[in-house]
């Protein structure tokens, strides 16, 4: 029985790593809880050297002789710390790392989170349009894993009860029974 027990507490400490924040804590002590991203864009130079939080989807990613450039679309983050799926977002931001960062791996499309300091602000364009981009110069960034979905484990396929005749109102009746 003691056995049992210690199986079962296993099983809820290595459950419960799967929950952990991609963030390292260290990092996550000194953030600015009340800042938000619309307070970053409205005044960005009342907030530089403040630590913040952010992430979103990467738009682009250049590689400069002083290290590199991650244009983000801004995404809320969830609990688990990483950018939220939709269509919402206050905005861009660049991430500034001062080391090389493999464009490839860094890609477009991808979800990232990271954690740094707010540098201040360069001005760009998004299409034609110029546009002034805060930029958070990163101690720490996660990407976020790209998962594959399995089309078998969505409705009505992942019921374990399921059978294909459920969803036929006649289905002993029907004419073609035991062949359809």
């Amino acid at each position: 029985m003691k056995r049992f027990y210690q199986t079962i507490i296993l099983f809820f400490f290595v459950g419960t790593l799967g929950c952990a924040h991609p963030i390292s804590p260290e990092l996550r002590k000194n953030l600015d809880s009340n800042l938000t991203f619309e307070q970053i864009i409205e005044n960005p130079e009342k907030f530089i050297g403040k630590k913040i939080i952010l992430g979103g989807t990467i738009v682009e990613t250049r590689v400069l002789s002083v290290g590199t450039e991650i244009e983000v679309v801004q995404k809320k983050i969830d609990s688990s710390g990483y950018p939220e799926d939709g269509d919402q977002s206050e905005g861009r931001f660049i991430f500034f790392k001062k080391s090389f960062l493999e464009p490839e791996i860094y890609s477009r499309g991808r979800g990232i989170t990271g954690v740094g300091k707010i540098k201040g602000t360069t001005t760009g364009k998004v299409g034609e349009r110029p546009y002034k981009f805060p930029v958070i110069e990163v101690e720490e960034l996660v990407l976020r894993e790209d998962f594959e979905r399995n089309p078998y484990f969505y409705p009505p396929y992942w019921d374990p009860w399921f059978t294909p005749n459920q969803y036929r109102p006649y289905w002993p009746y029907s004419p073609y029974w035991p062949y359809y």
